[in-house]
Order: C-alpha cells, then sequence, then structure tokens
C-alpha cells in the first residue's frame, strides 16, 4: 500500500514510520478499503462488515479512522492514503500491490507456525488473519480478492459526483447510448423537428453525423457488431425504426408506422429482439410489443388495463431475458419489470412512482440505474428488482442514463424553467410574466374574488405552495424538505388552500395526504379521514363539499364527503378519471384512453358525454370557468388556446398565447376576464459522463 507492506496475520505495517502494530479493528478497517482500492466504502458498508453484529455508530468509525491515520501518518485534509468523502464513506487513494511471500524458514521436527505471508488487498479480511495459515493458501486468497468487486453499484456515488460534461452543443443532447466496446457513444442532437444522430467517441476524437436535415430522429442503439445502429425518425404523419449502416450509410426499415411505435425501444444485446412501445387496443392503455428481427412479426407483451396507464421505456436485461420499464400516467409512473417471453408475469420493481425519465441495468440482474423524481427531485436512484429496495444514487437532473460495458455511465442532464403569464382576455395587452424565476411554476388557481393566485413551484428548493396578489411577490404557505406540496385549490371563502402533500419514503411508495393550508399562516392541516392515497382534493364553491381524488392504478376514483363531517365519506357514481375540475353546477371529467369529456350534476350526480373532445397530449392543459372551458388545440399553425361554451361545445374565442408547460397549465378567473397560463422556456439538455 503505497510506500507501506500489510502484514495481516501478524497485524504490522513495515514502512517509512518504521513497524506499525496494528490493533486488529484497525487492520480489519485498513484491509476492507484495501479490498476496492480507489473506490468509496460506504460508512454504513464499514460499519456492517467490520463491526459484525455489533450495533455502534459513526462517531466510533470517525475515531477508528482517525487512529488508522495517525498510526500510518496520514492528514485528512491532504490525504495521501485514505480519502474521507463527507456523509459518505473512504476511499483508500494509495497504490495496491500483491507482496512477494518471504521464504519460510526450515521447520523443525514438530511443525511450526509458518511465518505470516504479506497481504495487499482482501475481500474479506477475517478470512485471510488467520493463525497458522500457509503462505501458499494465504497468496490464494489475494489472488481471489484481486479480482473486481461483484457489486456494479459499488462506488456510484462518487463516480456520479465527479461525473463531467460529455457535449454541450447549443442544440437538445438527448437519449445516449453506448456502443459495445465503450469507446463511443450515439445520441440524438438538434431542435424542434430536425434532430440528427451523432455518434462521438468517448475521448472526443472523433464524431459522425447520421441523417439528412428535416426528420425527427431519436433513440439510436447500436448493434453487437458496433458498425450498425438502429433510431427511430418521423417526419409528419410517418414514422419507423431504421437500421443504418455506419460505414456505408446503407438503411432499412425493420419496423414500420403501422402499430405507431413511439420513440424509446431498445435492442437485445445479442441484436436479435426488439422491444417497443405501440397501443395493443383501441381504447386501451399503450403496451410492450416483440419482434425477432428477420424471423418474426411483432407480438403484444404487455396489454395494461384502463387506467392502469402506459407501458413506457423498456430496456432488456443483458441476458436479453427480461425487459425493464415504467407504467402509469405522465405524473405517476413505476419501475416494473416482465420476462420476454411471459407478459403475463409481469410485476412492479418497486413501490416508488411519480414523474420518471428511463432507466438501465447496472449488472447481469440489476440493479436498475432509473432517472425519477421519487425522493423530491429528478435525481438517479438505484432500484434492486429483487426485493424493490431503492436508494439515491446522484446526479440532480438527471435524465435517460446509460451504462457502458466497464460500468461507465452517461446520461442527459436537463434543466427546466417554467413560468406564469397574465393574460387578459377582454384587453388588447399583451401577456405579462408573473413573478420569473429560474425554477418551475405551475397549477395556477385564482382566488374566488379574483386578486390572487395560488400556485406550486420548487423555486426556493422543493415543491411548496404559493399565493401571490398579482401586484405582491409570492408567499410560500406549505413547504418542507420532508414534503411535496402539490394541486393548489381555494376554498370557498378565500381563506385556505387545500392541497395534495407527499411524502416520498426511500425505498417505499410515497404517502399521499390532503392538507388544508391557512392562507395568512399556520401549520397544515392534515386530513387524515381521506386517505393516503388523494390525487387531487377540492373544495366545492358554495363550501359545503369536499371533493377528492383517490388513485385506482394510474387513475383516481372520485369521493366526497361534507365539509364538517369528512368520516361520512361516499364514493359517487362516476366513472374513474385521469382528471376532474368543478365549478358552481358541474364537474368535468377527463377518463382514460377516451378523448371525450363527461359532464356530471353535482346536484343530482347524473353524467353525461360533451361535444368536447381532449387528447392525451392535452391532459392537463384544459381548464373550467363559470360558463366555458379553455383547452388548448395544436394544428399546422401551432398551438392556440380556444374557450368552448359549457352547454354547446361551440367556439367562441380563440388567443394565440398558448400554455406550453407540464402539469396543470390553464387557470380561469371567476369573470372569464382573465387567464393565467404557464409558459415554459426552452430545456438546456446537455449529456454527462461518468468514468
Amino acid at each position: 500500500m503505497g510506500d507501506w507492506d500489510v502484514l495481516p496475520a501478524s497485524g504490522e505495517l513495515r514502512g517509512p514510520r518504521g513497524t506499525q502494530r496494528l490493533r486488529p479493528l484497525l487492520m480489519d478497517i485498513l484491509l476492507r478499503l484495501a479490498a476496492t482500492p480507489g473506490e468509496v466504502v460506504r460508512r454504513e458498508t464499514l460499519l456492517e462488515d467490520v463491526w459484525t453484529r455489533r450495533m455502534v455508530n459513526d462517531e466510533v468509525l470517525s475515531r477508528a479512522i482517525a487512529e488508522l491515520r495517525t498510526a500510518i501518518g496520514d492528514e485528512a485534509r491532504e490525504a495521501r492514503y485514505i480519502e474521507t468523502l463527507p456523509k459518505i464513506g473512504y476511499r483508500l487513494v494509495a497504490a495496491i500491490e500483491p507482496l512477494a511471500a518471504e521464504a519460510a524458514p526450515a521447520p523443525p521436527v514438530a511443525a511450526a507456525t509458518p511465518r505470516p505471508a504479506p497481504l495487499a488487498r482482501a475481500n474479506r479480511p477475517w478470512l485471510a488473519v488467520l493463525a497458522g495459515v500457509t503462505a501458499a493458501i494465504v497468496l490464494a486468497a489475494i489472488a481471489i480478492a484481486m479480482r473486481p468487486s461483484s457489486d456494479p453499484a459499488a462506488g456510484i456515488e462518487a463516480r456520479l459526483a465527479a461525473a463531467r460534461p460529455f457535449t454541450s452543443d447549443p442544440g437538445l443532447e438527448l437519449t445516449p447510448r453506448f456502443s459495445p466496446d465503450g469507446t463511443r457513444v450515439a445520441f440524438a442532437l438538434g431542435e424542434g423537428n430536425d434532430l440528427r444522430i451523432v455518434v462521438q467517441a468517448v475521448d472526443g476524437s472523433s464524431r459522425q453525423f447520421v441523417g439528412r436535415p428535416g426528420f425527427l430522429r431519436l433513440s439510436p442503439v447500436f448493434f453487437p457488431d458496433g458498425r450498425r445502429i438502429a433510431f427511430w425518425q418521423a417526419r409528419g404523419n410517418e414514422c419507423a425504426i431504421v437500421e443504418h449502416d455506419l460505414a456505408t450509410g446503407a438503411e432499412r426499415t425493420l419496423l414500420d408506422c403501422k402499430l405507431g411505435p413511439r420513440s424509446r425501444f431498445d435492442l437485445s444485446r445479442d441484436g436479435r429482439h426488439l422491444v417497443f412501445s405501440a397501443p395493443s387496443r383501441p381504447q386501451h392503455p399503450v403496451g410492450l410489443w416483440v419482434v425477432e428481427l428477420d424471423r418474426g412479426t411483432p407480438r403484444p407483451l404487455t396489454a395494461p388495463q384502463p387506467g392502469m396507464g402506459d407501458d413506457f421505456y423498456p430496456r432488456f436485461s443483458p441476458d436479453g431475458s427480461h425487459i425493464a420499464f415504467f407504467r402509469g400516467n405522465e405524473s405517476h409512473r413505476q419501475p416494473w419489470l416482465v420476462p420476454r417471453d411471459d407478459g403475463a408475469a409481469a410485476r412492479p420493481a418497486a413501490k416508488v412512482e411519480g414523474l420518471s425519465y428511463g432507466l438501465a441495468w447496472l449488472g447481469e440482474a440489476g440493479p436498475l440505474i432509473a432517472a425519477g423524481d421519487w425522493l423530491g427531485f429528478r435525481a438517479l436512484v438505484l432500484v434492486d428488482p429483487a426485493s424493490g429496495a431503492t436508494r439515491l444514487a446522484g446526479a440532480r437532473g438527471a435524465r435517460f442514463p446509460d451504462v457502458g460495458p466497464r460500468g461507465q455511465l452517461v446520461w442527459e442532464n436537463a434543466m427546466y424553467s417554467a413560468n406564469l403569464w397574465r393574460v387578459d382576455l377582454a384587453r388588447a395587452s399583451s401577456p405579462r410574466e408573473l413573478w420569473r424565476s429560474t425554477r418551475y411554476s405551475n397549477q395556477p388557481e385564482f382566488s374566488p374574488d379574483g386578486r390572487q393566485i395560488a400556485f406550486s413551484s420548487n423555486r426556493d428548493g422543493a415543491d411548496a405552495i404559493y399565493v401571490s396578489a398579482f401586484d405582491g411577490s409570492p408567499r410560500r404557505i406549505a413547504f418542507g424538505e420532508a414534503h411535496r406540496y402539490l394541486r393548489p385549490h381555494w376554498s370557498a371563502d378565500g381563506r385556505f388552500v387545500h392541497a395534495v402533500r407527499h411524502t416520498a419514503r426511500s425505498g417505499g411508495a410515497a404517502i399521499q395526504e390532503a392538507v388544508r393550508i391557512p392562507v395568512n399562516g399556520g401549520a397544515p392541516e392534515v386530513f387524515g379521514a381521506l386517505g393516503r392515497a388523494v390525487n387531487d382534493v377540492r373544495e366545492s364553491r358554495d363550501g359545503q363539499w369536499l371533493f377528492w381524488g383517490e388513485l385506482s392504478g394510474h387513475s383516481m376514483r372520485l369521493l366526497r364527503a361534507p365539509a364538517g363531517n369528512l368520516e361520512r365519506a361516499e364514493r359517487l357514481p362516476w366513472p374513474v378519471a385521469s382528471q376532474y375540475q368543478l365549478n358552481s353546477t358541474v364537474a368535468v371529467l377527463a377518463q382514460p384512453q377516451l378523448p371525450q369529456l363527461t359532464r356530471c350534476r353535482l346536484d343530482t350526480l347524473a353524467c353525461e358525454p360533451m361535444p368536447l373532445e381532449v387528447n392525451e397530449a392535452e391532459l392537463y392543459h384544459w381548464a373550467l370557468g363559470p360558463r366555458s372551458i379553455f383547452v388548448r388545440v395544436r394544428g399546422a399553425g401551432g398551438a392556440h388556446l380556444q374557450r368552448r361554451d359549457l352547454a354547446t361545445g361551440k367556439t367562441t374565442g380563440t388567443f394565440d398565447f398558448a400554455p406550453t408547460g407540464a402539469g396543470t397549465s390553464i387557470a380561469v378567473s371567476p369573470d372569464e376576464s382573465t387567464l393565467v397560463v404557464v409558459r415554459e422556456e426552452g430545456p438546456a439538455i446537455d449529456l454527462m459522463i461518468a468514468k
């Protein structure tokens, strides 16, 4: 170890400070660090491996490390041997080499204990530190210990912390994938509907562009030979997954647009199978399909039922036997696992769910490394598909990770911002931006008197609820590191804001509770009677009832209770909904996989279809007013807002300033004279790489 010889059997170190004898505990710590030189050993790992079957705290470990440093003449601030990573663990930074065994003296007639052989690394110190072990056995143990760590996630936090930018082009850089030998990364580069594929050397020595301008190309994946890639492309109403020869430029179609394949797909490592997402049946969610290339036709693998959400972002396991993917709707996606040949065996890989952005396999059997906001912010999270356990890995802002053949990591680093804009429909004035920040604000709602706005934002860290008058500054009324506060809705008297509080738990499902927040200050009141799976809670305009949506799969069952007696809850005779809104007389529901909106009367509870459709892309881009519905509509000239008469469905106004943000994006004033819309600024997405 550097300029020290480590002799574990005798507990000695020989080096520049002479011979030092370590007590067994310190030798065990040193050997555990030496088992994975250059890699971070987490504090809890050291405590578990060295203090087996004994409960000790972090302070004991810190004192032991300090004592070990004193013995070898090391300094914490300028570490030559043992580096400290605050709040994470320790890393042995000195060079490690196995030492030749010393020749043992000729034994007397009665066999004597052999002299200890020097040891440089040991994966299990207690196996090496045994009195009476021969030099040959110790050297064999060294050879075994010199093998790489079997844990593919070992030291991943430190590796992510040391990541560097891989690209920083002005355009968007999306969907990165390593070549089979790990020397190149393929990704999509461009803006709007002009995305080309780039194949770039990891060392930056070369860059190759694939495809002509004018197409939308995404999700490049290498074939096993590294000479061909497959990618998804589209132009107009045409789409396909194509194979491209990097040397000749020759292309062929692997899958046409008949099934409507989504842009994120995957190839098995042997290049034989392709998995993609596409609709399985009319008015049913998107499922997974598998095709054996050149040998068969696509076959449906998964077929989620209405209300379960879509199956997206599939990734083959390294051996091709399983597929990891996400199931759910836009705001509630959960990691799932399915055998390639048995769709009926699909199961959740973990209980966590939320906004999710792709995953990859770290090892042959996992763990998965997934991008999601499950713990309160978007980052990479490790998921054990066997136990369902999860833990934060790092890389805040990460999306769509990929893993190379030697454990390298590459991912999209995405920065978003969205702000609220005021649109006066009765005036010719230009829209005005409200309370600008560099973070994300959405889910606005007018107060009953139309003078204030409540909204959700992460402008100060975690998602919180804010309230502001148009001529004032936003005030945080509900926040905290342990919770996320979302979907604010005013009480009828304007004194409170109702919202959903998410409690993120590492390794378990999030708790979603209804809360009532005093606008003028005070702690949120939790409505425990409503349960722990509340997705949206609203008070009726007359203040007599509380309505809420209870998660059912990835939809909501709608319930209500008297505002003064929440124990008297009743399930409403309405269909399950993916979104719902209230005014003083009706509720309007959007149902899963059904574009036509449904209107339900609040007095009789009778429901009927409306002469108005909202497709999946506009799920969060409509708002109910007293007399009208405002909805975003996309056309050849781009997106715009339409005002539709609530009774007839006829268009009564068209406005150019349409929302572009994620989540609920439109608020309507009580007199329908003013809108607040969410406008997202173009994201900055670069690629990061960790070796």
